[in-house]
């Protein structure tokens, strides 16, 4: 085979098809620019190189004959789909501009058939370049189709194939315009230039085995590929090395989940590179291991199922893979519907039950709008997958879970991942489990009030130099406060419309932060303003603070019938303050104590400390060590969290140790904790006593920390 070849020579004798390991297409604008780029500085004749195409012969499939006799060998693109894709995009708009224009229906014809679509000897039409199953039917149906199609882009792949369809017209329609009577000539010299003058280095693998090597190399280079791409690609290799007959609908059943993920990811408006690889965390420390230090992505996924570990034993490796694949694409459901509960496809599994259905969009909904959902995925992802119709365990879950969003991460305004590490070990536990819904309900609670006992909850509310204004989650707080006031009769301003608007805007304050009327400083001392400007007594939501200002409290209250008062407002809680005939500290304090009674009962929490949790007695194998006895995960011994509110349970029943768990848990101490893991492998190997001062020594030997001014963290006489 030449290696240097022009758009010509390679289409010229051969069908070519993508893969069903290889992506589906990315390209963005930033390259279709630089391709029309290229093309435009390009003189005729000039030739130009243009990159790299690596194609492997598929000799298990005949060849085909297209309707002029023709032998067309089939070819699998290994590296290069991109371009050619995107090639193939512009030749079918300038084919279809070209058949626009009278007297060239021949070379738009010609066209087509050399590099858009065939038709073989049974009156077949075949596209020259077959995309893998994500994306092939849209981009025969809806791209290089003449009749226009209904269907619209169901994943972002789609999506980037419309765009580049898109972008390539307007280019050629704005030359037209730009000089119609040039036009003509313009176009056959574009064709002309990406036909014959852009070359491509072509190398053909000779042997299927080299395509693994080069599919690793691949999946490293060019346009990163997502987290979500390359295990896909991974496990469609496996299933090609797999020498069983099953292997081949693993291959059916990945290429069909990850159509229905990322179908149902874009459904859900996540599609995002991010929210893919959300997914594959949230899912793995759910079903497999919930060390966060032990995910790395691919990379986990192709350690886990690695063809070597699994050479005497294949049915094994398929047997995990095809749970894996199925973990997968039940976790995505369950995770759209955390990240967008109001999307079209969201607890369907509730459809005959439209009132629980709406009461589970709303309660996952306001995890959303607290804004850390990351920390209760592997939790929600868990309940929903084992006891998906159990309403009433999933409303408790979900209600139990905002109290913690909320006290922990907004009221108390600790750090994101405060208690995450138990939280993700708990899903895993409800997962496999090991763990009764009462059990996990009730641990929540424990954990949420070690951090968030109930005095200090209480206590915040007393503070009256606290700055409520700079509350991070005032929005939320003055929300909630409204939907209790409206007693279902529902808010007439939606929170993803709220939430995107200024504070400034949106949040009122009663007696203004600049008193400059007479109004004020006769009813208000310095001392008071300074006190109770940011208080939540003197704060509301509001549709537009700029029509209020500064006015005196009667001008802002206002009257039915009137415009910008308070008496007028959407919001219940503005119509409240219209009750009162004057705004002094004494109509604060009372205002204030009506919302503090109402949040005190709103995000209460009591866990019930009487008793033992009850567990399962089904063992299984787990990352890690079996903790479970003192209801502790490595993640908070590691980190010296100290857990005196989560109460000793039930002692599960143990089990001996493997030598895969021992060196697991050791391989865990070596990275958690250097001084730990020292510890252990001086005892290991030491007979005699060793002293605390020795065993120092020894320590900091190990470590190589030899000067006791660099301290040992971890280690200590207590």
């Amino acid at each position: 085979m030449q290696h240097l070849q022009t758009i010509q020579q390679v289409f010229s004798d051969k069908l070519l098809q993508v893969p069903d390991y290889q992506r589906g297409y990315a390209w963005d604008e930033r390259q279709w620019q630089d391709l029309i780029e290229d093309l435009e500085v390009l003189q005729i004749k000039q030739e130009h190189y243009t990159g790299t195409l690596v194609l492997h012969h598929d000799s298990s499939m005949q060849a085909t004959i297209d309707e002029e006799g023709n032998s067309l060998d089939i070819y699998n693109v290994v590296d290069g789909q991109q371009r050619l894709t995107t090639i193939i995009i512009l030749l079918n708009c300038i084919s279809k501009m070209l058949g626009s224009m009278g007297g060239k229906e021949t070379l738009a014809g010609g066209i087509r058939k050399n590099y858009i679509q065939i038709t073989d000897l049974e009156n077949q039409q075949k596209a020259r370049l077959t995309l893998n199953p994500d994306c092939h039917d849209y981009f025969f149906n809806n791209i290089i189709s003449l009749e226009s199609r209904l269907e619209g882009p169901i994943i972002k792949a789609h999506e980037r194939l419309y765009r580049a369809q898109k972008f390539f017209w307007h280019y050629l329609d704005n030359k037209r315009k730009q000089d119609p009577v040039g036009f003509e000539p313009w176009i056959i010299d574009l064709h002309k230039k990406i036909t014959n003058y852009l070359k491509l280095t072509v190398y053909q693998v000779p042997n299927s085995s080299d395509v693994g090597v080069i599919f690793e190399v691949m999946n490293n280079r060019g346009k990163p590929l997502s987290e979500m791409e390359k295990v896909k690609n991974y496990l469609l290799y496996l299933s090609t090395k797999i020498p069983l007959h099953a292997a081949e609908e693993l291959g059916k059943s990945i290429n069909k989940a990850w159509a229905f993920i990322f179908q149902r990811l874009m459904e859900a408006n996540a599609s995002s590179t991010d929210s893919e690889n959300q997914l594959l965390r949230s899912s793995w420390l759910m079903a497999y291991s919930y060390f966060t230090r032990n995910w790395k992505g691919y990379a986990s996924v192709k350690e886990r199922f690695n063809l070597k570990d699994y050479q005497n034993d294949l049915g094994k490796l398929l047997e995990g893979l095809n749970a894996y694949v199925e973990t997968l694409n039940q976790s995505c459901i369950a995770y759209c519907d955390v990240i967008n509960p109001n999307h079209d496809e969201s607890y369907k599994n509730f459809l005959a039950q439209p009132d629980i259905r709406k009461q589970m969009r709303k309660k996952t909904e306001k995890i959303q709008r607290i804004g850390n959902t990351a920390s209760f995925l592997p939790l929600i992802m868990a309940a929903r997958m084992k006891y998906a119709d159990d309403s009433d365990f999933l409303g408790e879950l979900l209600d139990i879970c905002e109290k913690y969003s909320f006290r922990i991460y907004r009221w108390h305004n600790y750090r994101s991942h405060t208690g995450q590490s138990t939280l993700f070990r708990f899903g895993h536990d409800l997962y496999h489990g090991r763990i009764s819904k009462n059990g996990v309900l009730n641990r929540i609670k424990r954990l949420l009030l070690h951090y968030s006992s109930h005095e200090d909850y209480i206590s915040e509310y007393e503070k009256y130099d606290k700055n409520w204004y700079n509350f991070t989650g005032l929005k939320y707080f003055l929300y909630e406060y409204e939907e209790y006031l409206a007693r279902g009769k529902g808010i007439l301003l939606p929170w993803n419309k709220l939430v995107k608007t200024d504070k400034k805007e949106s949040i009122e304050h009663i007696l203004p932060q600049t008193p400059d009327y007479e109004y004020w400083r006769s009813r208000w001392e310095a001392d008071e303003l300074d006190l109770f400007t940011h208080d939540i007594g003197n704060l509301t939501l509001t549709l537009d603070n700029s029509v209020y200002s500064n006015k005196p409290f009667p001008e802002k209250k206002g009257a039915p019938g009137l415009k910008d008062c308070y008496a007028a407002s959407i919001y219940f809680q503005e119509k409240e303050l219209a009750v009162f005939d004057d705004w002094t500290p004494a109509e604060l304090k009372k205002r204030r104590q009506k919302i503090v009674d109402w949040a005190r009962e709103r995000w209460y929490v009591e866990a019930d400390f009487s008793g033992e949790i009850e567990l399962e007695d089904e063992e299984y194998e787990v990352d890690g060590v079996d903790d479970e006895e003192n209801g502790r995960s490595l993640d908070e011994l590691a980190d010296g969290e100290n857990d005196q509110a989560i109460i000793a349970t039930k002692r599960p029943k143990l089990k001996e140790w493997s030598e895969f768990e021992i060196n697991e848990y050791f391989d865990y101490l070596k990275t958690g904790g250097e001084c730990t893991y020292a510890y252990f492998k001086i005892l290991a190997e030491t007979d005699a006593e060793v002293s605390f001062d020795e065993m120092v020594k020894k320590i900091r030997e190990e470590t190589g920390r030899i000067s006791p001014d660099e301290g040992l963290p971890g280690c200590s006489r207590a």
